[in-house]
């Protein structure tokens, strides 16, 4: 695959990931305001949880870039195993939470 092309593919494909991440973070924060309670705690995990990978993707764009700044490999590792593993978390808590809210309110035909 020629470069340019390789570029370009990489450049779209950025866009392609990073504006629905956008939009499920703004979507999330704002829904997160409106409503209180356990609803909106899940949703504002959620929303921490979707910016964290959102950030690990533009700093791996970056890195892809040829910007390496004044970190070594291993602390690169650390940086995207740490945040990584942050992220899920909260995405997972966000999600237990908005299933106990589905929960008791009976949303479950099982």
């Amino acid at each position: 695959m020629p470069y340019y092309l390789y570029d370009f593919v990489l450049k779209f494909g950025f866009l392609i990931v990073f504006i629905p991440s956008l939009l499920v973070i703004i979507n999330a924060v704002l829904s997160a305001k409106a409503m209180g309670g356990p609803l909106g705690r899940g949703l504002k995990k959620i929303a921490a949880g979707t910016i964290a990978h959102t950030i690990l993707f533009a700093v791996y764009f970056l890195l892809q870039q040829g910007n390496r700044g004044l970190l070594n490999a291993g602390e690169i590792k650390l940086f995207f195993l740490s945040v990584g593993t942050f992220g899920a978390v909260l995405l997972f808590l966000g999600y237990l939470d908005i299933y106990k809210v589905a929960k008791k309110l009976r949303l479950f035909t099982l």
